[in-house]
């Protein structure tokens, strides 16, 4: 009996194999974001997501081979392609090397960007002041990213819900995703 129920069970899990290769054979994708089947490209044509990988992804900045699982290149810290997405910026952004207090991050700089489409890759949440820190990168500029308050962009341009949380750790002040 106990032998009966463990075929059944690699069974069923061939069938489900089988069954979403045959579904994705023709080399279509459903978006994460907005569900749009049968996509066939890189991108969704109704919300610009780019495609989902499963595999290692190659970093569009440097050309470095990162593991699927992570969300940063390992080598210039680009985010992985997914992962990004832009907002209006809607002020200046004063952009800091990281979330939490002023004891814990240093000032890199404040730039006039009003009114133009950022990068922004992830969020993290600082319990001392209770804002969403959005990790973005600033146009114009040699790829410099850094941490700004939510309140300086136009939630509306953007999927708060979709970017990767960033948890910064101060024990061994580095970030955990």
């Amino acid at each position: 009996m106990k032998h009966m129920k463990k075929a059944a069970v690699i069974i069923v899990a061939v069938i489900i194999l089988l069954l979403s290769a045959a579904a994705s054979a023709d080399g279509s994708w459903t978006c994460p974001k907005c569900g749009q089947p049968g996509n066939t490209g890189n991108f969704c044509p109704m919300c610009a997501t780019a495609r989902p990988s499963d595999g290692p992804w190659t970093c569009s900045r440097c050309g470095h081979l990162n593991r699927a699982e992570y969300i940063y290149c390992e080598n210039c810290s680009e985010p992985k392609p997914q992962e990004q997405q832009w907002a209006l910026a809607t002020m200046k952004l004063a952009i800091n090397a990281g979330p939490g207090t002023a004891r814990y991050f240093n000032e890199i700089g404040t730039y006039n960007v009003k009114g133009q489409m950022v990068k922004v890759f992830a969020k993290s949440w600082d319990t001392d002041n209770d804002i969403w820190w959005i990790k973005c990168e600033i146009p114009g500029t040699d790829h410099i990213t850094g941490w700004t308050g939510l309140k300086r962009f136009d939630q509306s341009t953007f999927d708060l819900d979709a970017l990767p949380v960033v948890t910064y750790d101060r024990r061994t002040r580095r970030y955990v995703d």
